[in-house]
């Protein structure tokens, strides 16, 4: 990192678990963090709780469940004027418990709006800020072993299967909000969302 221009990165979901502690960390390092989060007083507590210093960190709204607000939150960070050095795509939803699936603000099935559109949006929307980066940028997208058969919690049943991507065809509405096309299954699609960021 130069002395003379501290590298800012952006944190989705960093309001607990993962996200939480990897602001911490680089806070710790010198690093500037925006807290990218839906609930910014939760945020601001969880910051609090690991101690970050309040000059390390800045809380802006993001819900990657709306296009619009993914495109209102890279509008606000660069009206901060803060450099992008990196970008690190933590957040997700997680519902195995549905019975039916529920829909985003702009009608696609709400873990594909989370988890993968809503980021894949953001990541095509911030390139050119991390191509300006006067470090080495980085892009990180954070997953789980769930999606991945040869681990444990991919061999777990419903196995993930893009299948050939029927859902995407059909744009995740009506009846094909399983990216694979099939019916809707929340354990299955969570796997499913995870393996089509890879």
């Amino acid at each position: 990192m130069e002395q003379h221009q501290q590298s800012t990165v952006v944190i989705t979901g960093a309001s607990s678990g993962v996200g939480l502690y990897a602001a911490k960390a680089l806070a710790q390092r010198g690093w500037h963090v925006v807290m990218a989060c839906r609930d910014l007083p939760k945020t601001e507590r969880a910051a609090q709780s690991v101690e970050m210093p309040p000059n390390s960190y800045t809380i802006m709204h993001l819900d990657l469940g709306s296009l619009r607000s993914v495109h209102q939150f890279v509008k606000d960070f660069r009206a901060t004027g803060k450099p992008l050095d990196a970008l690190v795509c933590n957040a997700a939803i997680y519902m195995p418990l549905l019975k039916e699936p529920l829909q985003s603000v702009d009608g696609y099935e709400l873990s594909v709006a989370t988890n993968h559109l809503g980021h894949f949006l953001l990541c095509n929307l911030m390139l050119e800020d991390l191509k300006h980066s006067a470090s080495q940028p980085r892009l990180i997208i954070l997953g789980t072993v769930t999606h991945n058969p040869d681990e444990l919690g991919g061999k777990i049943p419903p196995r993930p299967d893009l299948g050939n991507l029927d859902g995407f065809a059909a744009g995740f509405k009506g009846s094909n909000v399983m990216i694979d096309g099939k019916k809707f299954e929340p354990v299955k699609l969570t796997k499913i969302v995870k393996s089509a960021m890879y």
